[in-house]
């Protein structure tokens, strides 16, 4: 009954029957006071970690969701990551020589900028929970590891991360990509809804922090033409899918692939899956 109190389970329903994990108990701790909100030009982007190399090739891009241990009863408990496993995985990953990098400085390597280490790394995380500010991010701090955070307008505030606190992860050299207002099935909407969660969502980010927002992630990874073309309509450099694989400079870059880490996924299987691109297919974003 205690572990019950201490944990929100607020789960809100998602397209084709899915749901976003509980938000983790951390949710309801004290909360830093909000700064005053700053305007875009107040605020230039911040430079994410250096990552320099003459590589210009594939990269794998982890997908991960709340890094906590799920509480018994919890929801799609698979979208759970404990601390401990997500901090050895990305130790074991250092070790066998990988590099984080933000889907920026990927970008930049596939279109003739700065060029990468040689084993890349890209680490995402879906929706905006609080155990990615206070689990995630200091594990990649040590590392000196960016992350790549996908934040629901929705999951901005209550139950979800702090203005202060996604500004902590930018200042870190985060990068900051959207995935909708509301996480809906997009191809289930009209054209006006269609363009308020997608160019909406965007437009949301950069005014609130200053900063460029070029990548987008389809909310449960559903996507069509039309879908794709609101995506790039709205100004979008790239988008990301649920599907497995290592992203290269000749995919579609609004279908780029992800490789997706579940509650049950070892270090080591970790590790097996960027160097191969295989994974679990479909599932939540």
């Amino acid at each position: 009954m205690l572990l019950a109190a201490l944990v929100v389970a607020v789960v809100l329903a998602r397209a084709g029957g899915r749901a976003s994990p509980a938000v983790p108990a951390e949710a309801a701790a004290a909360r830093p006071a909000e700064p005053s909100s700053r305007t875009a030009l107040e605020r230039p982007p911040a430079a994410p970690a250096a990552a320099r190399g003459s590589y210009r090739g594939r990269v794998p891009i982890l997908m991960y969701h709340v890094i906590t241990a799920p509480p018994p009863g919890t929801a799609y408990p698979e979208l759970w990551t404990s601390k401990e496993r997500f901090a050895a995985t990305m130790r074991l990953l250092a070790k066998a020589g990988y590099r984080g990098v933000t889907l920026a400085q990927v970008r930049a390597a596939w279109t003739g900028g700065p060029g990468l280490p040689a084993k890349p790394v890209v680490v995402s995380f879906d929706d905006g929970y609080l155990s990615q500010y206070t689990h995630a991010k200091p594990v990649l701090r040590r590392l000196g590891w960016p992350g790549v955070l996908y934040l629901e307008g929705k999951n901005l505030g209550t139950g979800g991360l702090t203005v202060r606190q996604v500004r902590g992860m930018i200042d870190a050299g985060w990068e900051l990509g959207a995935h909708s207002l509301t996480h809906p099935d997009l191809t289930t909407l009209d054209t006006a809804g269609l363009r308020r969660e997608v160019a909406g969502s965007r437009a949301l980010l950069r005014r609130r922090f200053g900063v460029p927002v070029e990548s987008f992630c389809y909310p449960a990874g559903r996507n069509d033409a039309t879908v794709r073309a609101a995506v790039r309509d709205a100004g979008y450099d790239d988008a990301t899918t649920v599907e497995p694989g290592i992203a290269g400079p000749t995919d579609d870059r609004l279908s780029l692939p992800r490789i997706r880490v579940d509650a049950a996924t070892t270090p080591g299987t970790v590790l097996r899956m960027v160097r191969d691109g295989s994974g679990p297919s479909g599932g939540y974003g």
